[in-house]
């Protein structure tokens, strides 16, 4: 009796210790189904307006999805304006009331002194959760790219988009929102960002549980000061052979350094320092003779206004390797600095030794900063093209072409629109990429959706758009911040040397053709016009000033756009001059028709309706407790949720059999 009831205990034990075993098991598959189903819900893109409001969003095919984490117990708001400020702009109000959800998808009249939010007609944003901590109001909701509805909602695209974000301890009396009892926008925290929504480059690095190494390229310069533009260039020696740079992103040594930088570039210099006569660091004006002599014409990396770095593809990096480069050299602009002030400002480089799968390439375009870049004043729009031509492409690229995966694109304060275009045997193709609603303040490098193939015998042109229709006198090209610019940082794999930079000037013969000069002379030191005789005796900048722009324009333009003009191919060794002409297309680009066909009925707003802010508490008004919301997740979520659960029952099936 003994032996058996010792059996049956060692049998229960294994039976237990079993059970057990199997609990863990299934514990274990729990947690990893978990983690995997969390771990697909992160968000693609973030930004923190302010130490209060956190924004995060995704974009999936025609939807994007956002949510919000705003330091506030009051009503919070998110919008896109359409020219930068509150009029006119398509926003969204919600607050949480006695544990009931208000969300009101909204539009600001044009023409108003209030800033009184309406409520559209169709409500486009669709709440999918929302809830209050101790601290914190979290909403998450989504909208499509384009509702089409033109008069209440801002489309979404890839142009740089006008961010409203408002929040406020306040809140409606009642939980209502009428015309007599909307939230009031100016006790709001109400500010206007620019930013990229669909392109934007990941402000992070991802494989985060890797250590990257980290080094800065900083100037050395104890004392700045000028009175317009001054360009500094500081050199800097490369030590590391097979490594790959995945982010760079500027440093700057105080607020003061910051607002007084227009621009930084770092060059990577084919020169080595062994074989220059004068080897010692750069630490002085920037010069064309200077990155001549060191070879500096492959940019590395660049900083303009309202950029946050950028962080390269997981498979991509630009390699780093100092048998072939030894000397990278940092160029800073500096602009209208008041007084002496000391700076130390720069880059952070974060790189691996664990190179990637391709090697990444730039490729510099632009028209060539100078006064043969006129742009006419007194237009809503001058359109200036920089060309690099067939004739620069065809020699240096491979035959399996270029992927471009990154561009950045910049003019300064007129310009409205940048355009990448590309013909290819006379067909003009799908710009590589365009800004219409370009922020000279905000230039940020963009990755592209879907990368592009550039194919040897390609013909690039950088299209800028300017808005002098204010400006009295005409602007010049030229680096400083009251002339204009109109250029391109093309982003490649896998990269080459044959053509790193690559832009264009007109002809100065045909700039003064286009004035209707016939001849210049001198007239003690100074150039003057001596032909026609109606312009004899005048200089070149009192022509411009007093050229009869208004009826003149149109010809000037034609004849710079037609004309051939001075190109530049350089290879990461040395430049070359050709001379070009325009590309010939003969089967010009159309773009696609859009899907918003016809004006959508039901979405039409009257700002003269009397009621039209007034939603009546028993009928449209959207309010819902926590709880139910948090069950109106959006289909991928559900779907993912259900997918889980059942993978779940099957691990417990087969554990428990």
């Amino acid at each position: 009796m003994s032996h058996s009831i010792a059996i049956l205990s060692r049998q229960m034990t294994q039976l237990l210790w079993n059970l057990t075993f199997m609990k863990a098991k299934v514990l274990v598959m729990m947690i990893i189904v978990i983690t995997f189903s969390h771990a697909n819900n992160t968000w693609d893109n973030w930004i923190r307006f302010d130490e209060n409001y956190l924004l995060q969003w995704s974009v999936k095919d025609a939807d994007i999805t956002f949510e919000m984490q705003v330091r506030t117990h009051g009503y919070v708001g998110f919008g896109l304006s359409r020219d930068g400020t509150i009029y006119g702009a398509d926003v969204f109000i919600s607050w949480i009331d006695d544990g009931h959800m208000f969300f009101y998808d909204c539009h600001i009249k044009t023409h108003t002194q209030t800033s009184e939010p309406v409520v559209d007609t169709s409500q486009d944003y669709e709440l999918l959760s929302g809830s209050e901590n101790s601290t914190h109001t979290i909403l998450r909701f989504r909208r499509k790219l384009n509702t089409c509805d033109d008069k209440s909602d801002v489309p979404i695209t890839n142009d740089t988009m006008n961010i409203i974000f408002l929040y406020t301890d306040e809140k409606p009396k009642r939980g209502q929102f009428r015309s007599d009892n909307s939230p009031n926008l100016s006790h709001a925290i109400l500010q206007i960002r620019s930013l990229l929504l669909l392109q934007r480059s990941p402000n992070l690095i991802s494989n985060s549980n890797k250590t990257f190494e980290m080094f800065e390229i900083r100037n050395d310069m104890s004392n700045v000061t000028s009175h317009g533009l001054l360009k500094w260039c500081h050199s800097f020696r490369n030590k590391l052979t097979n490594h790959h740079i995945v982010r760079y992103e500027s440093i700057f040594s105080s607020l003061e350094s910051k607002n007084f930088i227009n621009f930084m570039r770092i060059y990577e210099c084919k020169s080595q320092l062994s074989d220059l006569r004068n080897a010692d660091d750069v630490n002085d004006e920037c010069s064309e003779r200077l990155k001549l002599e060191r070879k500096c014409f492959t940019t590395i990396a660049i900083w303009t206004k309202g950029s946050d770095g950028f962080t390269y593809p997981d498979d991509v990096g630009y390699p780093l390797d100092s048998t072939e480069s030894d000397n990278f050299l940092l160029e800073i602009h500096y602009q209208d600095i008041p007084k002496e002030f000391q700076d130390s400002s720069g880059f952070r480089i974060f790189h691996t030794s664990e190179r990637r799968k391709f090697d990444a390439g730039t490729i510099a375009m632009n028209i060539r900063p100078n006064f043969l870049h006129i742009i006419a004043p007194g237009y809503k729009r001058v359109v200036s093209i920089g060309h690099c031509t067939s004739n620069c492409t065809q020699k240096a690229f491979p035959v399996d072409g270029l992927n471009i995966f990154g561009i950045t694109m910049q003019t300064h304060s007129a310009g409205t629109m940048v355009k990448i275009n590309l013909v290819r045997n006379g067909e003009e193709l799908e710009p590589l990429a365009q800004d219409s609603n370009l922020n000279s303040n905000y230039i940020e490098t963009r990755l592209l959706n879907n990368s592009r193939k550039l194919y040897p015998g390609d013909h690039l042109m950088v299209e800028c758009t300017y808005n002098s229709y204010k400006r009295e006198r005409f602007t010049l090209g030229g680096e400083s911040s009251n002339e204009e610019i109109c250029m391109a940082n093309i982003m490649y794999y896998p990269r080459q040397e044959q053509l790193v930079a690559c832009n264009s000037q007109s002809k100065i013969s045909d700039v003064l053709r286009a004035l209707g000069i016939e001849e210049l002379g001198k007239n003690w030191n100074q150039t003057v016009i001596t032909k026609p005789d109606r312009y004899a005796g005048r200089t070149l900048e009192k022509h411009l000033e007093l050229y009869d722009w208004k009826n003149e324009f149109f010809t000037f333009e034609r004849i710079i756009k037609t004309s051939a003009f001075d190109g530049y191919c350089n290879s990461a060794f040395v430049a070359t001059r050709i001379s070009g002409t325009p590309a010939v297309i003969t089967k010009p680009y159309r773009p696609p028709d859009s899907f918003c066909t016809s004006p959508r009925s039901n979405k039409q707003t009257n700002d003269d309706d009397a009621n039209e802010n007034s939603i009546e508490d028993d009928k449209s008004k959207e309010v819902r407790s926590p709880s139910t919301l948090l069950q109106q997740t959006s289909n991928n979520e559900c779907n993912q949720a259900t997918v889980s659960i059942f993978v779940l029952m099957a691990i417990i099936r087969v554990f428990i059999v």
